[in-house]
């Protein structure tokens, strides 16, 4: 990766700093893999009554810091596949990470690890080439959140704002559309938020920006960041389009899916349903 590096932006811009997915990705599967066993290890041999448990607790502290360091590069790894680099994107994807095995417990029962990477898009705008390009997305600013769990605490809070809202017929608050502007991009922010909206609920959502482009903007990045995470598949999107045809916005929901910066399963789906921005039907 170093020579990489030296060899791409680096040597351009000795200030630079980036991320290599799959190199990445792979650090991130073999800490899971360490994490898991050492906690299997400390969990299938507890210290015996009357032996010093110094070293069970050392090694406790090992997994549980392998624990804390996954959340930060699952993180740092959403944002470098959602964000890929200005000067030609992540031209060959990473593996897709296997499903990891059902996490160990702690010691005092509670679970350990971290969520599992998101698969990389696909290039957007040439063809895969035989070496991967690193993007500074994820390598320094991560954001406006720590890590993953502050991002989805976050996202949950302004989808309850929104639902509530919605319910008794009352505006979105103005501080969840400053939460959606400032974290259009946010691959863990938008993820939670519409996993918590669903298709129904991010239609009333569009209803309720009133036209205004601002909210729509925000909107639309957002749809299209969280679809590198979401499944927006055809029975997604169809369910996102009868809610805003039900509340009068069809039209908009139809320019903000073929203006959004959609994943390529996301795309496939879109060209499935043959929308066209003039049009209100599917």
């Amino acid at each position: 990766m170093a020579t990489q590096m030296r060899t791409g932006p680096a040597a351009r811009d000795p200030e630079f700093r980036g991320i290599d997915p799959p190199a990445l990705n792979q650090v991130i599967r073999q800490l899971q893999d360490a994490q898991n066993a050492i906690q299997g290890w400390l969990n299938g041999h507890r210290p015996p009554p009357g032996v010093s448990a110094a070293g069970y607790r050392q090694a406790d502290e090992v997994a549980r810091w392998a624990a804390e360091q996954l959340g930060m590069l699952t993180r740092r790894y959403n944002f470098a596949v959602t964000h890929p680099s200005p000067g030609g994107g992540i031209d060959m994807p990473p593996a897709p990470t296997p499903t990891p095995a059902p996490a160990p417990r702690t010691t005092d029962g509670g679970p350990v690890g971290a969520p599992r990477p998101v698969k990389a898009p696909p290039h957007r705008t040439s063809p895969p080439k035989s070496v991967p390009r690193p993007t500074p997305h994820g390598a320094g600013d991560i954001g406006n959140f720590p890590d993953r769990p502050a991002a989805s605490r976050a996202a949950k809070a302004d989808a309850l704002a929104v639902a509530a809202s919605v319910q008794h017929g009352r505006p979105v608050p103005d501080s969840v559309w400053r939460h959606l502007r400032a974290n259009a991009g946010d691959p863990d922010y938008t993820e939670k938020l519409y996993e918590r909206l669903g298709p129904a609920a991010a239609a009333d959502l569009l209803k309720a920006a009133q036209g205004d482009k601002a909210r729509l903007a925000a909107v639309q990045q957002s749809l299209g960041t969280s679809s590198h995470h979401l499944t927006m598949d055809v029975k997604w999107l169809r369910a996102f389009l009868a809610e805003a045809d039900r509340a009068g916005v069809r039209p908009v929901a139809v320019q903000v899916l073929l203006g959004a910066d959609m994943s390529g399963r996301t795309r496939e789906a879109i060209a499935r349903l043959d929308l066209h921005p003039s049009t209100a039907t599917a």
